[in-house]
């Protein structure tokens, strides 16, 4: 389990201890910290604006940027790769003699022409390719429209100034596959006040749509269709949360679902309501064959395994992944959200469950 220390101070301040204090803390009670990272490592960073963005003379695909530092730097010249590099957008710059993982930047020549520092991608300041789009990875990062120019604390801007502990978790203390029960151990430990989000109610319009389990190992099974939702990328909030823990950002609408998740520990999940064959959700473990999951890998289904499904067909692997079939794309507008309650142990094992061979 994956637990970041800036997520966990919304809700126990810690901000006044290190990293370390935390951690022993949290050993000594029998929650054993394997070992602590940082999101990101690298030093002389400052978001800068391209100015201009002109074509290398002697390549094909290099720009010839004038980036604007700020006032206390002024502006530079830096030959960049990234296809999304172009006039207005605000960028992380590496100035000369920044450390970041991959080495030193220094002021050299490319194809003959002076480059005076480096555009980065969010991977070239150590964060993990796995919790990065495609595009994060193909290009420099694309800051918001306000960020500030000249701002040196890049790292703490974006999220990235964090510390995060791997903890193993034995299984006499589930509890702690919560974010929100960790910031409650850790309030116990330290004997420091613990605020946790309240939810709301809000009232319910009547539906049809069957919703039940017909297996003991999901004892609790509940639905609520929300209509007229707008699939779009998810605020930077949520996002660097997510990639804290090493998840990758897909839509407001999945993200939601993981941070529910973590926060809480219980799974929720999401359907594209108007994709499902049938207005039903239900639970079966008495299903075999291969099921379709939206990472477009095949998987192989035992009788035993829990299985949601409307009208007889395989719609997720219960608390694991969504069917191809019925995912959040940007075109969803209904949606079914799921919250359950699957047995631990089963679900366990099928974070185990194998791609069929020769299937993609």
């Amino acid at each position: 389990m994956k637990a970041s220390l800036n997520w966990i101070n919304q809700y126990v301040k810690i901000s006044d201890l290190t990293p370390e204090e935390v951690a022993n803390k949290l050993t000594f009670a029998g929650i054993e910290v394997e070992g602590m990272t940082t999101l990101a490592s690298a030093s002389n960073l400052v978001i800068g604006e391209i100015l201009s963005c002109e074509k290398h003379p002697d390549s094909d695909h290099l720009h010839v940027l004038q980036v604007d530092e700020g006032s206390k730097y002024g502006i530079h010249q830096i030959v960049c790769g990234a296809p999304n590099a172009r006039k207005g957008l605000k960028v992380i710059v590496a100035r000369e003699g920044a450390k970041l993982p991959g080495g030193i930047i220094e002021k050299s020549e490319i194809r003959g022409v002076t480059s005076d520092g480096m555009c980065c991608a969010l991977y070239e300041l150590g964060v993990d390719k796995k919790s990065l789009s495609e595009k994060q990875i193909a290009g420099v990062e694309e800051l918001p429209e306000d960020a500030e120019i000249g701002n040196e604390d890049v790292l703490n801007y974006l999220g990235l100034g964090d510390t995060i502990l791997d903890l193993s978790i034995l299984p006499n203390r589930p509890d702690m596959y919560a974010v929100m029960n960790i910031a409650r151990e850790i309030g116990c430990l330290f004997d420091r006040p613990v605020t946790l989000p309240e939810p709301k109610k809000y009232p319910l319009a009547p539906a049809h749509f069957e919703v039940g389990s017909a297996s003991s190992k999901c004892p609790q099974f509940a639905i609520r269709l929300v209509k007229g939702v707008k699939v779009a990328p998810s605020p930077r909030w949520l996002q660097e949360i997510l990639r804290s823990e090493g998840i990758r950002s897909i839509n407001n609408i999945v993200d939601i679902g993981n941070y529910v998740m973590l926060l809480t520990g219980e799974p929720l999940n999401m359907y594209d309501l108007d994709k499902l064959p049938k207005k039903s959700l239900i639970v079966r473990d008495d299903l075999a064959g291969n099921f379709l999951a939206m990472d477009q890998k095949s998987y192989a289904l035992e009788k035993g395994d829990l299985v949601v499904t409307s009208d007889g067909k395989p719609m997720c692997l219960a608390g694991i992944m969504t069917a191809a079939a019925c995912m959040v794309d940007e075109k969803t507008v209904n949606v079914a959200v799921e919250s359950a309650v699957f047995d631990y142990a089963r679900n366990r094992q099928l974070r185990y469950v194998k791609a069929c061979p020769g299937r993609n």
